[in-house]
């Protein structure tokens, strides 16, 4: 993605999830389930976000597959999705920036760790909501946007991306397999590159 030659003119406050809006996760973790468990996954086998409907067994086992896969350098050396780095050193130019993730908070110091690694000094703050977590207290990602007075944010799961809709709020939902199906209200736009992300949120208009 070419970065964008004209600034912002007006600051925004913009929320940014981070597993396959940020981090290339998916790619990742199914090379992982292959290594381990002899499967043969691939990022477009992921018609769910829940794990355990794409390779089987509970909740609760996918849940500490994860807890495994983050021990691993497959994990540590994940890569950016494609153009999201010079999408967000245009943004964070006239903007602050915040990760809301679900990720754990057991996966605090690692996570913050490839944000300082690949996104140096981009983010305001880093929110995680520690969902599917085996500790802790869950949080939603609508009271990290309302608290922090998110004017935008972008989400690949449908189910956060109406969670945290209104009718002030920009919410973006970058195209993926496990979102293919999903019916969105018109407040929420479909987007298919950081290129558009950026295009847009420069007009704020979807």
């Amino acid at each position: 993605m070419q970065a964008v030659g004209v600034k912002l003119l007006k600051l925004m406050k913009i929320g940014i999830d981070l597993d396959e809006v940020l981090a290339d996760t998916m790619p990742a973790l199914a090379k992982w389930h292959n290594a381990v468990y002899e499967t043969s996954l691939t990022k477009e086998s992921f018609f769910s976000y829940k794990f355990w409907e794409v390779w089987g067994g509970t909740r609760e086992e996918a849940t500490q597959k994860m807890y495994d896969f983050r021990e691993t350098p497959y994990f540590k050396n994940i890569k950016p999705v494609a153009g999201s780095r010079e999408a967000i050193e245009f943004l964070k130019q006239n903007n602050d920036l915040f990760i809301v993730t679900s990720r754990q908070d057991d996966v605090i110091k690692k996570t913050k760790a490839w944000l300082a690694r690949h996104f140096p000094g981009a983010f305001q703050d880093v929110f995680f909501a520690n969902h599917y977590s085996q500790n802790g207290e869950q949080r939603t990602k609508k009271e990290f946007c309302d608290s922090s007075q998110i004017d935008a944010l972008i989400d690949d799961l449908p189910e956060y991306a109406l969670e945290c809709l209104t009718p002030e709020r920009i919410i973006l939902l970058p195209d993926e397999p496990w979102n293919k199906n999903a019916k969105l209200p018109s407040g929420i736009k479909r987007v298919y590159s950081w290129r558009e992300i950026a295009d847009i949120l420069k007009s704020k208009k979807i």
